[in-house]
């Protein structure tokens, strides 16, 4: 949940339990070398087929990664609402289960994401268009 400036609550309480322990005053290859180390720890839990654990490591990735916007003086909501605002109108196709972009595209798949998503040539389709979009309108 949000507050007036725009702090999550657990990320506000991931904060203040890292300035705690001294995790804020990290530097910033100490911090990004952590956030290495737990996106790794996912991985091998999903080999393991240790679904506790993949949610575990995920969970411990996002702590590293507001510890890491702390170490940089950012806030994570504020990295997370810049980057969903420069994705959230973006046009791609799901391609293998994974989103590439409209810029990334061959020229025949940009036609395909033209056709189904609009906007031609833009890489980004109309806000508006959003709302009728269905899982379909993204595969190649």
């Amino acid at each position: 949940m949000e507050n007036e400036n725009n702090e999550i609550k657990e990320f506000e309480a991931v904060r203040q339990w890292g300035a705690k322990r001294g995790l804020g005053q990290a530097d910033f290859q100490t911090a990004y070398q952590r956030v290495l180390q737990e996106i790794v720890e996912i991985h091998e839990a999903f080999i393991d087929n240790d679904m506790n654990e993949v949610s575990d490591a995920i969970g411990d990735s996002m702590v590293t990664l507001i510890n890491l916007a702390k170490t940089v003086d950012m806030n994570a909501e504020d990295c997370l609402q810049g980057a969903f605002g420069v994705i959230e109108l973006r046009k791609g196709l799901n391609k293998k289960g994974s989103f590439v972009r409209y810029g990334k595209l061959s020229d025949e798949d940009k036609k395909i994401c033209d056709e189904k998503q609009g906007n031609p040539g833009n890489e980004y389709y109309i806000r508006e268009h959003g709302e009728i979009f269905t899982p379909e309108d993204f595969k190649a």
